[in-house]
């Protein structure tokens, strides 16, 4: 039983704490901060169904990736490659899951955008892992795709809590899959070097047939450039986050960090899910998201109030 519930990864519902973030954005630009007992339960609820989601993709790509984790260094441990689970009953633990989630969607009264999220979550799953498709097999589409998880996570968070006839910004929409999409790249930079065999990674991973380590440095610089520069816009166009423009230094510092953890030499010998359990990674990330939660709800406008996000005048 232990290498079946291995396989729907609970370690990894940790992801969907970018729900939280959807949660953020729909208290401060929809709700006004006006946080009621309903509005907490809504938000906790909301993690459910996209945990049992996650875990029925999950699944399908263990399922499918089995013959290619038989050639990794540490992947050919898992349960399928190694012989330990019987794929016909992984099948029916997926739909199982599936039903489940949507199930608890209707029970709780989501509303029709957060179970379209929810299926969009599920959707992402077959089109990153099954053919003709299989995006993770295309390089730089592999992580586009893989990381468009967080815009939807974010609709999830933001339409547990939000009335359809809501729209989160596009600016704070792109920004959150950019970020995603650094992480994601930073991961194959990782995993290219873990695996350390250019013919053994291509036969792995198909997108490593492509890549480089020079274009997955230059593409972690291209995603950090554009979440910057989206996440700028969001803070100079809407009053309530103008404030932020304080934390712009935590983020550089912590994307910094990042680059640094992931292009040293010891990292190579990491498996990728452990690239962002640096301490210093960890710290940066925790002072900014503190440093924000304060900025939001501080009542003065400090960036306007020191003539930062617009004309001096005498």
């Amino acid at each position: 039983m232990l290498e079946y519930i291995k396989i729907c990864r609970p370690d990894h519902w940790l992801k969907n704490v970018f729900i939280v973030f959807g949660h953020m954005v729909a208290i401060t630009l929809v709700l006004n901060f006006d946080v009621t007992a309903d509005v907490v339960r809504m938000a906790v609820l909301s993690l459910i169904p996209a945990c049992l989601v996650a875990s029925a993709n999950y699944i399908l790509n263990e399922i499918l990736d089995a013959p290619f984790d038989a050639m990794h260094p540490t992947k050919k441990l898992r349960g399928i490659p190694a012989g330990k689970v019987r794929v016909s009953i992984l099948w029916w633990m997926k739909a199982g899951l599936i039903i489940a989630a949507f199930a608890l969607t209707w029970w709780w009264d989501f509303n029709w955008a957060y179970v379209a999220a929810l299926a969009l979550l599920l959707i992402s799953g077959f089109v990153y892992n099954v053919r003709p498709l299989r995006l993770k097999d295309r390089a730089f589409a592999d992580v586009i795709a893989e990381s468009f998880n967080n815009p939807i996570r974010l609709w999830l968070g933001y339409y547990a809590l939000a009335t359809p006839n809501h729209v989160p910004p596009a600016s704070i929409v792109l920004a959150w899959w950019f970020f995603g999409a650094l992480l994601m790249t930073g991961k194959r930079y990782s995993e290219f070097r873990f695996i350390g065999d250019a013919e053994l990674s291509g036969r792995y991973r198909r997108s490593f047939q492509t890549y480089t380590e020079k274009s997955l440095i230059l593409a972690m610089i291209t995603y950090a450039n554009l979440f910057c520069f989206c996440t700028g816009i969001a803070m100079a166009v809407y009053p309530q986050l103008n404030n932020l423009v304080f934390v712009f230094p935590f983020l550089v510092a912590a994307v910094l960090a990042y680059f640094h953890h992931a292009m040293k030499e010891e990292t190579a010998r990491l498996e990728p899910e452990q690239l962002l359990r640096n301490p210093w990674i960890i710290i940066c990330t925790l002072a900014t998201s503190g440093l924000t939660l304060w900025l939001l709800l501080t009542k003065t406008n400090y960036a306007k109030a020191w003539h930062l996000l617009g004309p001096l005048t005498f």
